[in-house]
């Protein structure tokens, strides 16, 4: 299941930067399993629409992200996961947070780079 985003966590970055992701604009990565790194966690959050959340590890389980309900999605650092849009007018965005004092962020991730404008 979905675990707590624990309470002593700085928000570091976000993807995208100051656009929300589209059912045409999701990158191929998000839509594939994929992790995040040792000590990053990532609230998915959707601000129109739906989207599905599943958490490969240690077992399945999925989860519908609404934005009618404000459901967030808690990604855990380095447990497998990925997402599905389930309306065409979805828009969301994935923040990153780490536990203070876990050392420096390298935020330059495969298939996660922002694209320059």
């Amino acid at each position: 299941g979905m675990k707590e985003l624990p309470a002593a966590v700085v928000k570091y970055s976000q993807i995208p930067k100051g656009k929300v992701f589209t059912k045409e604009t999701i990158p191929r990565g998000l839509l594939k399993e994929h992790t995040t790194r040792a000590g990053t966690w990532g609230v998915i959050q959707v601000s129109k629409g739906e989207l599905e959340y599943q958490i490969n590890e240690p077992t399945e389980s999925v989860h519908k992200l609404d934005s009618t309900t404000q459901t967030r999605g808690i990604i855990e650092p380095q447990i497998k996961h990925q997402v599905a849009p389930l309306s065409d007018d979805v828009e969301f965005v994935v923040e990153f947070y780490r536990l203070l004092g876990t050392g420096p962020v390298v935020e330059k991730r495969e298939g996660l780079r922002d694209e320059q404008d």
